[in-house]
């Protein structure tokens, strides 16, 4: 019919339709082709750079393993440029890099070559080995012959040149440092506890010079080794003082056990007296002297004056033997309570070991004797009843005056952490305990042996 298309062919529209499709179906395959090798590649780039990353992750942790065993300042790092470094400097914990998780920004700035890593470590070793070698010759030290253990510090050396001007301002010069008792010399040492009484303490060690002691040895009870200052002042001044720090409670008889078990090979004998006790010889001029012809053996036992406050009422900046010149007398309305107690001098081959008193020295052979050579003691020789006095007596500066009494019996307590004389009562008896025999012997012996002395004579006490 006129003006209608004609129904298409249907086996000419299949026929185009797979030509078409037999055309596009190439393409196609080479599409999955294309990608599934890409995929592939892409695959392997990946593995690789895991691997990658991984060597060098394993070559971080074996570097941090190895930082961690160096000293603690020294830190493994990577530098800008890639080469291995080692950081020095001051280290925290939160410098301190120990695994890959920690930044890199906490780490010091400062480098040297890894190279030096071994050095490092091996001075570290080093260092630290002497260091508890150290620890361990210290800890020998400490244990003394004394079986005592106490901080062993080893004193400077005397100063030779100073102790040979030194020896010009005694009457009798100083000791030769040289004379022990180890080249069959006699020598005499002096033994003594001290706490808190360092303005007494020159007085007394130049008084003890004076008489011809060797060397003086001060067990030193303050809390925090206080007169270590003192002593090395003095060593360099030419002055053969030790000082032995033990600080505590009930250490004096400690002390004396210190002085004789440490230096019993250094010296013939050694006296133990306390910072308030001066000894005053009447026939001799020289200590060794008087023991050379008084102790043969054993421990000399020399008798007390107790000196009283002499009217006095506090501390002056005077010498004690110019200040308090009045002690008790010899007969019985004027002795003093302790009249009849002694100090010791020991000869130190026959030391006994600890002593039983502060009064007297345990002995192996000879015994307790007074300068008569013979005494009436009590059993732990701390009282002789004999109390001879002809040949040396000790002045016991007791009390000082009342205030000075006060503060260190009262105040500091005494050695063995006790109040001594502290109720109203026995404050009274102190008080009132002047002295009744006027003895300036122990003043005069000072500014004979030590003449620098002689100047207090231009001042009096108005205290």
């Amino acid at each position: 019919m006129a003006g209608i298309d004609p129904p298409p062919d249907v086996s000419t529209a299949a026929a185009a339709d797979a030509a078409a499709t037999t055309s596009i179906r190439p393409i196609r395959l080479r599409s999955i082709r294309t990608l599934l090798m890409l995929s592939i590649l892409l695959t392997c780039m990946m593995a690789a750079f895991l691997t990658q990353m991984a060597g060098m992750s394993h070559e971080q942790t074996k570097m941090n393993d190895q930082s961690s065993f160096a000293a603690p300042h020294l830190q493994l790092r990577h530098t800008n440029d890639s080469s291995l470094s080692l950081s020095l400097g001051a280290t925290t914990d939160n410098e301190i890099r120990r695994n890959l998780s920690e930044p890199e920004g906490s780490l010091p700035s400062e480098a040297i070559n890894v190279t030096e890593l071994g050095e490092k470590a091996a001075q570290q070793y080093e260092e630290k080995k002497q260091q508890e070698q150290q620890q361990q010759q210290q800890q020998q030290r400490n244990n003394r012959p004394s079986g005592v253990v106490y901080e062993y510090i080893e004193p400077p050396p005397i100063n030779r040149t100073a102790r040979a001007q030194l020896s010009s301002k005694f009457r009798f010069g100083l000791p030769d440092l040289t004379h022990t008792n180890t080249n069959n010399n006699t020598t005499t040492a002096l033994c003594g506890i001290v706490k808190d009484a360092e303005a007494y303490l020159d007085e007394w060690v130049d008084y003890h010079f004076g008489l011809g002691f060797h060397s003086i040895y001060l067990i030193d009870n303050s809390d925090k080794h206080e007169l270590k200052s003192w002593q090395d002042k003095r060593r360099n001044a030419g002055y053969s003082v030790r000082v032995l720090p033990k600080p505590g409670t009930h250490r004096q008889m400690y002390g004396y056990h210190m002085c004789a078990a440490e230096f019993k090979n250094d010296h013939t004998f050694m006296a133990f007296f306390d910072v308030d006790e001066y000894l005053v010889l009447k026939k001799h001029i020289r200590v060794d002297d008087m023991l050379a012809d008084h102790l043969k053996e054993g421990s000399l036992a020399i008798s007390w004056f107790i000196f009283g406050s002499g009217g006095t009422s506090t501390y002056a900046p005077l010498p004690v033997t110019k200040r308090f010149l009045y002690r008790d007398g010899g007969w019985k309305n004027t002795r003093h309570s302790h009249w009849k107690n002694v100090k010791s001098i020991l000869k130190l081959e026959d030391y006994g070991n600890y002593p039983q008193s502060p009064h007297s020295m345990k002995t192996k052979r000879g015994g307790w004797k007074d300068t008569n050579g013979g005494g009436t003691f009590d059993k732990i020789g701390a009282v002789n009843e004999d109390r001879p006095t002809d040949v040396a007596v000790i002045h016991h500066y007791k009390y000082l005056s009342p205030k000075e009494y006060h503060w260190k019996s009262c105040v500091r307590k005494t050695v063995d952490d006790k109040f001594k004389g502290c109720s109203s009562d026995k404050q009274e008896a102190v008080d009132s305990f002047k002295g009744d025999v006027f003895d300036d012997s122990a003043w005069r012996m000072l500014k004979k042996n030590v003449p620098k002395y002689v100047m207090y004579d231009e001042f009096e006490d108005f205290m």
